[in-house]
């Protein structure tokens, strides 16, 4: 009889067992599916999730020469001949020649605004780009053309594609020297450009 109890238990076990593995099964599913279904990359969208990062422009004695940052060859010459600064977000050296940002037509407050695209290569999650005169008075912005907004003292956008082709445009109040301070979730850098009539 107590033979007969233990091949019971057994089977009672064995049973219990078997359903509990069943039971684990849907909770496998969706991991195998999200290996067979394409994901957007994981960016950060909360302004608490980027503290923004204290502004820190280099300066130079009015009439010094602009330390401008040198170009660099780009990889994809179709995309750039070269790019300026150590990236992951780079403004195209063409729209700089001879390291000045051309100034031609001005705008009725006495400003000028200047196409200057950029790239962004190997990231993606938020992004914040402010500029500044550092040889003087003066003031200065940019704003990517169809991404972001103005906010921070700067234009912030959330980069979803880790290889972004950037249209945009820079502001200033007049020839000088300016720099871009450009920060995202693991890097902050400057770009320190000319600014002078064309």
């Amino acid at each position: 009889m107590r033979r007969r109890a233990r091949v019971v238990v057994v089977a009672a076990v064995g049973l219990v067992s078997a359903v509990t593995a069943c039971d684990a099964t849907p909770e496998a599913a969706p991991t195998g599916s999200t290996v067979s279904a394409p994901t957007e990359p994981q960016v950060s969208t909360s302004p608490g999730e980027f503290p923004v990062p204290p502004l820190r422009l280099p300066s130079v004695a009015p009439g010094a020469a602009c330390p401008v940052t040198e170009s660099k060859p780009w990889a994809n010459p179709d995309q750039a001949p070269r790019v300026i600064g150590s990236g992951p977000l780079y403004p195209i050296a063409s729209y700089f020649p001879d390291n000045a940002l051309p100034l031609r037509d001005r705008n009725q407050d006495g400003s000028y605004t200047v196409k200057a695209r950029w790239l962004a290569a190997g990231y993606t999650g938020p992004v914040l780009v402010r500029v500044g005169r550092i040889d003087g008075p003066g003031s200065a912005s940019m704003q990517f053309s169809y991404l972001g907004e103005s906010r921070d003292d700067g234009h912030h956008a959330v980069l979803t594609n880790p290889d972004t082709d950037l249209p945009a445009t820079t502001t200033v109040s007049g020839p000088g020297c300016y720099a871009y301070q450009v920060d995202g979730t693991s890097f902050s850098y400057t770009v320190v450009f000319r600014a002078a009539p064309a």
